[in-house]
């Protein structure tokens, strides 16, 4: 038996220790000494133990992914001028009336088609599926035209009912409600059903360059449309302002951006960023007509030429601006 206070052993029976003269209480009468055991050493947790260095296996360095660099092109140097070049050519001849209309639909349609091929460019790092820009082209050609002027007829039946044409309210309602709206919510609808779940679409710029597509798409077949029951100077100031173009480049920028933000699981974020994408463009889009139907309307004769000219920097502006933001877009790139 041993001391429960002292350790010590002591006599069978004895109530008082006979080394430190501690009462021995019952309940320890035979506890053993207060020593550990070799089980009760404390073994190292393997997080704790050292392994030796010879044992020790070498660190791969974790690789990291290299930045997304963007080269330096031609169409990137040089795409901010040859559109005020094409502005310029297109008012010019706009003026002067020169020209037959077989050359004028020729026109209308080619800054369409340098546009697609000049942006398609830019996407240096990641080339986009033919097939998939081919689709865009002909949906926002063939499809869309159809479906916004049986759209705009019907609204535009409602508009002419709250108020008479050529009124300023009149002007403001058609470019900003019958124009803009119907045709960028068309767009729209046309680019997110053929490229969201797309698995090509997994860079930013992807947005630019998909939207811009269906885009150029619609006003192609739109400036020919145009010239039904019109005139070659028509058609050449419509090719000098490839708005839709401009509209589509703005879309498709927050287009891009909100598929970044969805498969960061911000799908609400995702959502508003869409949004502000359409309305950006249906602003500029609705702006730009507004400028027009005004000039269009008027009687007096300083109203049109302050509206000519206010048009003119509003192209000029909306022009250098856009490209200068794609080139922005093309070289701050990166994988959704």
């Amino acid at each position: 038996m041993f001391c429960g206070n002292c350790g010590a052993q002591i006599p069978d029976g004895a109530r008082f220790c006979t080394a430190c003269g501690a009462k021995i209480e019952a309940n320890v009468l035979h506890q053993e000494p207060h020593n550990q055991t070799p089980s009760e050493v404390q073994q190292p947790q393997p997080s704790q133990m050292v392994t030796p260095p010879e044992l020790q296996q070498p660190q791969t360095p974790q690789m990291q992914t290299p930045p997304v660099e963007q080269k330096e092109t031609f169409y990137v140097k040089r795409l901010p001028i040859i559109m005020i070049v094409v502005l310029t050519l297109g008012l010019y001849f706009g003026c002067t009336g020169a020209g037959n209309m077989s050359i004028a639909a020729a026109v209308s349609c080619i800054p369409g088609i340098v546009l697609i091929f000049l942006i398609y460019k830019l996407d240096k790092i990641e080339a986009e599926p033919v097939g998939l820009l081919v689709k865009l082209f002909l949906f926002g050609g063939l499809l869309l035209p159809v479906i916004a002027v049986l759209a705009e007829m019907a609204i535009g039946a409602v508009i002419s009912l709250i108020t008479y044409e050529g009124s300023l309210l009149y002007c403001f309602l058609e470019a900003f409600v019958v124009a803009a709206c119907t045709e960028e919510l068309c767009k729209y609808a046309v680019l997110k059903k053929l490229t969201w779940k797309h698995p090509a679409f997994n860079y930013r710029f992807d947005g630019v360059v998909y939207s811009t597509t269906v885009a150029i798409g619609f006003e192609v077949v739109e400036n020919l449309l145009y010239l039904i029951g019109s005139t070659a100077d028509t058609a050449y100031v419509r090719a000098a302002f490839p708005g839709h173009c401009i509209f589509g480049i703005y879309m498709g920028y927050y287009y891009g951006q909100a598929k970044t933000l969805e498969l960061n699981g911000d799908i609400a974020g995702s959502s508003k960023m869409r949004k502000k994408g359409i309305i950006t463009a249906i602003i500029i889009h609705g702006f730009y007509d507004f400028i027009c139907f005004v000039g269009q309307y008027t009687e007096y004769e300083l109203i049109q030429v302050v509206t000519g000219l206010g048009l003119v920097v509003v192209m000029v502006v909306l022009n250098v601006t856009a490209y200068k933001n794609i080139k922005k877009f093309a070289y701050d790139d990166m994988p959704v």
